[in-house]
């Protein structure tokens, strides 16, 4: 159910890229830059890091290709057998594997997706605007309609 509500176009957009998309990559980047192993230690964490949750599609398909990885196979074909990520974030990813710059690309990619997130969401709300000009255009036209008909009705009345 997971996996279908991610690949609709807008929701994927969202809710792949900015409810957990962007964090996978960022952590992955900055434990790579330090030295560190990603995978061991953050795969393990996937889920909990940061202040939104990782969806649990993306946080499996991580925490399963470790095995993979401990294997011998790159990280990005890896991620790529498990079809969640998109394509231009794997293929970065290869190109950082590479080149010995994962950390540098991980980072560009991050940015790549932060900038995607906020070009639809600035889509989505211009897209929503007229909407809300009309609905409330509709409750004070329903208000003025409430307070002045009774009182045309009392005028009526009066002549």
């Amino acid at each position: 159910m997971e996996r279908a509500r991610l690949r609709l176009a807008l929701v994927s957009s969202l809710a792949l890229l900015g409810c957990g998309s962007a964090l996978p990559v960022v952590s992955p980047a900055t434990t790579t830059a330090s030295g560190t192993a990603p995978l061991r230690e953050g795969s393990t964490n996937v889920r909990d890091t940061g202040a939104r949750p990782t969806p649990a599609v993306i946080a499996d398909a991580i925490v399963a290709s470790r095995q993979d990885v401990q294997e011998g196979i790159p990280l990005s074909v890896a991620l790529g057998r498990k079809q969640v990520f998109p394509e231009l974030a794997l293929s970065m990813l290869a190109i950082g594997e590479e080149t010995g710059q994962m950390d540098t690309m991980l980072s560009k990619v991050a940015d790549f997706y932060e900038d995607e997130v906020e070009a639809a969401v600035k889509a989505l709300t211009s897209m929503l605007e007229p909407a809300m000009i009309v609905i409330v255009g509709g409750i004070v036209g329903s208000i003025l309609l409430a307070m002045y008909l009774p009182m045309f009705s009392i005028f009526d009345q009066i002549k």
